[in-house]
This record gives structure tokens, sequence and C-alpha cells, in this order.
């Protein structure tokens, strides 16, 4: 099972890392960790040998007025993708031109290494669906929950979408998102989904309180893997080596390189 956008519970303490990164793999799970600020980065750079992980980096909107992407393109260089990098007008306060000026900094940082890129796209997707346009490498939308009109936009730039951990529970209650979700889970190509869980803190916050143990990040992959296998009238293994395939396509590996479980530390190498 992957889970293709993730945040680590407690980057300050190393021993709670390790011990989630312990979880994960009994639990037979390959992360794509996500890094918003150089602290961060640096903070998980220890773990980047291990085969069963990912990571991207990139300055988050939330701290888009901290830092100059500009001066840490050796961690660009270095991570598997780019990201999460967008903006965004709902949780955030930082001044817009401020958050479109890293963006645009952090897209061009990106074309030019040859990197994919994840967005973070909140009440900003249709400017943001304008800017990628052009955009010469794989994108991945993270956890999109914009309208179906600006949905279009990103279908047609061909991107990835990841369904995120509330996506079942949406599906099944009569909420705002749950036409669109059924609507994504129905129309966005198999080779284009991802599931996440963006961490256990985003668990607990899309699902509720109760659900705060690491043990959930598992149980949450697999219910929703479920929910969207039955939508799509597949096996779930199926819809795991789908999006195995996926995660190798998004990295833009090498068609001699996409066999083995060892391939995508070659993402790194071919920078």
């Amino acid at each position: 099972m992957l889970d293709m956008h993730a945040h680590f519970c407690c980057v300050e303490k190393e021993q709670s890392m390790t011990e989630e990164l312990q979880l994960r793999k009994e639990a037979g799970l390959r992360t794509f960790f996500s890094c918003g600020t150089p602290e961060e980065w640096e903070a998980t750079k220890k773990f980047h040998s291990r085969r069963e992980v990912l990571f991207s980096f990139g300055i988050h909107p939330w701290y888009a007025d901290r830092y100059d992407a500009e001066a840490y393109v050796e961690l660009f260089r270095a991570c598997d993708a780019v990201g999460e990098i967008g903006m965004d007008s709902v949780w955030c306060d930082v001044p817009h031109p401020v958050q479109r000026r890293q963006l645009e900094a952090q897209l061009d940082i990106a074309a030019r290494l040859g990197k994919p890129i994840v967005l973070h796209t909140k009440g900003q997707e249709r400017e943001i669906a304008q800017m990628i346009r052009d955009f010469p490498n794989p994108v991945c939308v993270h956890w999109y929950s914009g309208d179906r009109q600006t949905l279009e936009l990103f279908l047609e730039k061909d991107c990835y979408f990841t369904l995120g951990p509330d996506f079942a529970r949406l599906c099944q209650c009569a909420q705002a998102q749950t036409q669109l979700c059924r609507y994504m889970a129905r129309e966005i190509r198999a080779e284009r989904l991802f599931l996440e869980t963006d961490g256990i803190s985003a668990v607990a916050w899309a699902l509720g309180s109760e659900y705060t143990g690491l043990e959930r990040i598992s149980e949450v992959l697999w219910e929703n893997a479920g929910y969207l296998a039955g939508i799509r009238n597949i096996k779930e293994e199926e819809l795991c080596r789908r999006m195995e395939q996926n995660l190798r396509e998004f990295l833009m590996l090498p068609k001699e390189k996409q066999g083995g479980s060892g391939c995508f530390r070659e993402s790194r190498k071919r920078i």
C-alpha cells in the first residue's frame, strides 16, 4: 500500500519519527513524506536512504514569507519531488503576492531540475491551474477540495490526484463535497490516482479526534482503498499495483528501472 502524501507526526523528536517509520514498515506501507521547511528537511534527511520512503521538499505556502526558495536549490536537487508547494487563501494569512512569488520560483526550480511537483491549492485552485499550464513535468494535486469546474482544468493538464483520508466517509454522507468526491473517484483516470493520509494529525482532523493512534494510518488507507476499488469494480490488490506503477511514472523513472521495489532510489540519482 502506498501513502502518497504524509507528514511525520512529530519531527521534533527523532524517536517518535523512528517509531512511526517502523510502524509503517510493519504495516507494509510505502510513504511519500513531505517537508515544508528547510528545518523539516534537516530533521528527516537521516532517513532518506530507507527503501520504503520517499521525500518531497518545498516551501509550503504557510511559510512563504520566511524563506527564499532560491537559497535552497541543493535541497530541491536532493528530493524526490518538489512540494508541497502552492497557495492558500483559506488557512493562511501570508500575503498573496508573497505566496505567488515563491510558487513561481519553485515551479522554475522544479522545471530546471526535471522534478515532479506536489501542489497545495486551498482556495487558489483556478489561479494555480493557470500557472502550471506550461509546466513540463508531472504534477500531483494533493487533496483537492475546489469546485468541479476548476477540477476540469487540472484534468486537462493530465495531473495526478491524491484522495484524502476522508474520501470514503465523504462519499457516503450528505455533505457538499460528496458529489465532487464521487465524481473524482469515477472520472479521474486510474493511471492518475493515489491515496494519502497527509499524516496522522490530518487523519485526526478529518475524521475526528478519536482517530489519533498511529495504527489508524494503515486502517484509513485500506478503508479508502476498499471503497475506491468498489467504485472502480477492481480488486484492492490491483488498485495497489496500479498506484505503485503511477508512482514510478510520476517519478519519471526510466522504463528499465520500473521493475523492482528498490528502483525508487534511482529518482535521486538522475539529477
